[in-house]
Parts: C-alpha cells; structure tokens; sequence
C-alpha cells in the first residue's frame, strides 16, 4: 500500500485515530463501577489507535523520525499492536458478560503469539526493509518466518472475535443484559462492536490472501478499503455512544421528575414486594432493565437506591434471593431426591457454574454440604421432639 501523504485515505486514518482516542476518552465519564472493563476497552481503543497510527508510518517512507525507530521499532509496534487487539477484545467482552470477572495470572497466555512473534521477528533481522521485501527474500527461513508473522496477525485476531460473537451471541440469548457497563453503552453495542470487528478483521484476511496472488496494485485498493471499514466501525461506534448518552441525559432529567413524586421509600416498597411477593428473581432472565420496567422506575435509579439501601449491585442483590430460595429448597426433606442441578434452576439461576460460585461464597459451604448438613440437624431436630411428645 503506497499512499501520498495527507492524501484522502491519510485523512480516514487520521479520522480513525482521533475517534478512537475520542472514545477511549469518553470512558472515564460513564457511571459505571466495572473498572476491569473500562479499562480493557480503553486499552483496546488506544491499541487500534497505535495500529493505524503504526500502519500509516510503517507504509509510508514520507513518514520519517530517525533510521532506528521507523525500520527498527515501527514494526514491532505494528505487529505488537495487531496481535494484541484480539486479547484486549475477548478480555473486555469476558469481563462484561461474566458475572463478579476476574483477571487471573493463566489470562497472560493470551500474549504467547506476542512473544512468539518478538522471536520470530529478531530472527529475521525485525527492520521494516526486510518485512516490505518478504515475497523477494532469497533466504526461505526469513521468508517462512516473516510469512508466519504476516499471517499470524491476520489470522489470530478472527480466532478472536469468533469466540468474542459466539459470547455476546450467548450473553443475549440467556437475557443478561443486565450489566451497568453494559447498559450505560446502548444495548446494541456489544453487537456492533463484535460483529464489526469480526467483519473488519475478515476483510483484512481476506485482503492478505488476496495480496499473495494478485498484483500489488490491486492488493492497495483492498488494504485501502480494508482501512475504510475500520475507520466506518471506529465511526459507528462513536456515534452509538453519542446517541446512547443523549438518551441518558433525557432519561435523567425525566427520572428527576419522577423522584419528586415517588420517594425513595415508595420505590424500594416496590422493589422488595416485586422480590418477596412476586418473586421476579425465580425468572432466569431477569435483569435490572426488565425489573425497572415491571416497576416503571428508571433502571438507573434502581440500581442506585440497591447500591445505597443493600450495599450490593443488582447481582449481587438478586443473587442472594436466589440463594436463599436455593437453600429452602435443599432443606426440604420432600426434595431430598431432586438433584442439585434442578435446585439451581427452580431458584433462578440460569447457570450452574455461577450457582456453585455464588453459593459457596455467601453461604460457606457447598449445595451439596449445605444438604447434608440440613439432613443431619433435622434429624437431630426430630429425635430431641420425640422423648418429649413420649
């Protein structure tokens, strides 16, 4: 891809970096406590930002800072930055879809193609001469590793937002849209941004291939486009976020309006009758925008009257009705024979994994424990009631 600089496909890449630093910008102003997302998703914006930052100084010898850092560190950047983003996108989406997430130490094996490519790239000399001449190297083990490098950063980034649609693609399809981070975004934004990437980054695969077999004319007006779609994704995205906060900004005034006629008490009545008596939480589906619905408040301000009266967020509140229900459920000597994998779905929950987790932190003890332990004290129960009834 050899461009004029500042010409109009320059223009789209500048574009692209200044929405992407824009909306890295805006995350540090959404009301949102999951910092664990927040912060992964300001990290993938800047690491796309540095992409196309990368590629533009990488494709153009216009471009020049000094000898060392355009043929020397350019292309670690570059090709750093393209096997990153795949991570930094299953990182953010894993910590909005998945209840109470985590970074643990076994994540890390995650950057294992990053240093893998770091080798890969110091065999090969790593100066961006040797990677613009890869078709041409007369050595077949550079060029087989600098081809490893190329197809690497194309290919591991799909494997990615594959595994990232197939996430938002079950988060949705059980109704956990519940998320603060989630919510405060719009609720096709998870949509966008998956199916998007996976489309932009399929196209660039697809214009790699491409570039192998076709003419190096024609393999520039596929990575052209290729760089157009991203910058239209960046752009969609922006513009989601700008819809979704006008929105915000309207429901906030509205819910203004409606606490001056619902006080806090009336609405946490209706919260705890639409818990105690309704029983909402026995609804796997449930979630604060659907509970706020039935109760006709703001989620917003549901979520923050939970945080203030119940110390908890909305799973956390929900969850520990949930766990209650499970363990008058394990207490019945009538549902001995019901197996555990049926309690956690008569109390609500919709996965077993999380009913395990969330059971075994606030009770103590396992379901099956719990079990046995309400089989023992029964029992205990009943044989002190009987000398006495004798």
């Amino acid at each position: 891809m050899k461009l004029s600089i500042f010409n109009i496909h320059d223009v789209a890449l500048f574009i692209t970096i200044s929405l992407c630093l824009l909306l890295a910008l805006f995350q540090f102003f959404y009301p949102n406590n999951n910092r664990i997302a927040k912060y992964f998703l300001t990290a993938f914006l800047f690491d796309i930002a540095i992409g196309v930052g990368s590629v533009l100084m990488f494709w153009q010898p216009a471009i020049q800072i000094s000898p060392i850092i355009d043929s020397c560190i350019i292309p670690y950047i570059l090709f750093g930055s393209l096997l990153l983003k795949g991570p930094l996108l299953y990182g953010y989406v894993s910590s909005v879809t998945t209840p109470d997430y985590r970074l643990e130490p076994a994540d890390f094996i995650h950057l294992a193609p990053i240093v893998i490519y770091f080798f890969s790239l110091s065999i090969t000399s790593g100066n961006a001469e040797s990677i613009h001449m890869h078709l041409q190297d007369n050595d077949k083990l550079t060029k087989s590793l600098i081809l490893y490098d190329w197809h690497s950063v194309k290919i591991i980034p799909i494997i990615y937002a594959i595994i990232t649609v197939h996430k938002v693609h079950q988060y949705k399809k059980q109704g956990n849209d519940q998320h603060p981070y989630f919510l405060s975004h719009g609720r096709n934004w998870l949509d966008i941004l998956a199916w998007g990437t996976l489309f932009n980054w399929a196209w660039s695969l697809g214009a790699h291939i491409l570039g192998l077999y076709v003419s190096a004319s024609v393999a520039d007006k596929f990575g052209i486009l290729d760089n157009y779609i991203t910058s239209a994704l960046i752009s969609t995205l922006f513009v989601c976020s700008l819809m979704h906060t006008n929105k915000q900004l309207s429901a906030n005034l509205n819910s203004h309006e409606l606490l001056s006629s619902n006080t806090e008490s009336r609405i946490l009545e209706k919260i705890i009758h639409c818990m105690e008596v309704e029983k909402l939480f026995l609804n796997p589906r449930l979630n604060i925008q659907r509970m706020a619905d039935h109760i006709k408040i703001p989620y917003r301000e549901v979520s923050a009257l939970i945080n203030t009266h119940f110390h908890a967020n909305f799973n956390e509140f929900i969850n520990l009705y949930r766990i209650n229900e499970a363990k008058r459920l394990l207490s019945d000597s009538h549902l001995l024979n019901v197996p555990i994998n049926e309690i956690y779905a008569q109390a609500g929950f919709n996965s077993k994994s999380a009913f395990h987790r969330f059971f075994s932190r606030l009770v103590g003890v396992s379901p099956t424990e719990f079990r046995k332990l309400s089989a023992i004290d029964e029992k205990a129960s009943a044989s002190i009631k009987t000398p006495a009834a004798a």
